[in-house]
């Protein structure tokens, strides 16, 4: 099945009971939310994981893109074998961009692009390719091979509300000419937007929530989770005759929970396509009679209660 650009049948097959053919492609080591999708992905019934891609990121954990993409491909193959120990799940990792793309001509060749490449044109149906970190690896792969956008749809976490006073966030910033490639090259984008009036940064979740949940309950990745949680966070413990809980984001979880929850996960929108100024600051309409799905208003309790859920019906170790 091809999507044929049609926003209605791609909706349609969201909601379809059927597995959905999914890449993840992640920046596992930047933040933590990362590694809760990676594991959501693994564990979710609705979604045939096909690859976990690294993608770079340069920032104050990292010392250029290429040891932020180093740092992304070992974490993301850490939490595949704590989830998986034994294999069973056959789940490739691959290695991504050394660098950011320098225009939306020039793709960067790496093991991610050009497996993503190979994978859509060996899968059958309509393959959902997530972006929860830069774009760098999903853009370089529609510019490798222009054909597979006909059977691909991207998730987009990444960019900002429309309100919200810019486009610019983690994701985008980095190579903002990546997200220009995604918009403009004619691939179904289904925006899962960062900030602004109800956009991913609504799915929270707290130190003492995530510790009743995952530890002690859900194996090596439950209390891995929970270590990852506590390292940023703070551990729930009550000092000083006060609770301490801290609250965070989760926004990679709403990839996921696209494919595994549809009809829970928020309010899914048919609107005009977009794309971002080159500084990549705003939003303007492409004014070229196409659609997009821009999905907000995002439901956090039955995110995260889906989450916990699964984790601890799944039998990890």
């Amino acid at each position: 099945m091809y999507h044929g650009y049609d926003m209605g049948r791609i909706i349609a097959d969201l909601k379809a009971p059927t597995k959905k053919n999914f890449i993840l492609d992640t920046d596992a080591f930047n933040e933590i939310d990362d590694q809760y999708a990676i594991t959501y992905a693994m564990l979710s019934e609705r979604v045939n994981l096909l690859a976990l891609t690294a993608a770079p990121f340069y920032n104050t954990r990292s010392t250029s893109p290429k040891e932020g993409m180093e740092m992304s491909y070992d974490e993301m193959v850490k939490v595949r074998d704590m989830v998986d120990p034994e294999g069973k799940m056959n789940i490739p990792c691959y290695r991504g961009s050394e660098d950011y793309m320098p225009n939306t001509e020039t793709p960067v060749y790496s093991e991610a692009a050009e497996n993503i490449v190979r994978i859509v044109k060996e899968t059958d149906g309509i393959v959902y390719v997530a972006v929860i970190g830069c774009f760098t690896n999903v853009a370089s792969a529609l510019l490798i091979d222009p054909s597979i956008k006909d059977k691909v749809v991207v998730l987009m976490v990444g960019s900002n509300c429309f309100d919200y006073h810019t486009c610019r966030e983690c994701n985008l910033e980095q190579n903002p000419s990546a997200a220009r490639v995604i918009f403009e090259c004619g691939v179904p984008v289904v925006v899962l937007p960062a900030m602004g009036n109800g956009g991913t940064g609504r799915i929270l979740t707290t130190t003492a929530e995530v510790f009743y949940y995952l530890e002690g309950k859900t194996g090596k990745i439950g209390d891995y989770l929970c270590k990852l949680y506590s390292d940023e966070e703070g551990t729930p413990d009550v000092k000083d005759g006060k609770c301490h809980t801290m609250h965070r984001a989760m926004w990679d979880l709403a990839a996921v929970a696209l494919l595994d929850m549809p009809d829970s996960i928020g309010e899914i929108n048919i609107v005009p396509a977009h794309t971002i100024t080159p500084d990549g600051e705003k939003w303007v309409n492409l004014e070229n009679g196409k659609n997009m799905i821009y999905v907000d208003q995002f439901r956090r309790s039955a995110i995260m209660s889906r989450f916990f859920s699964i984790m601890r019906s799944s039998d990890l170790k």
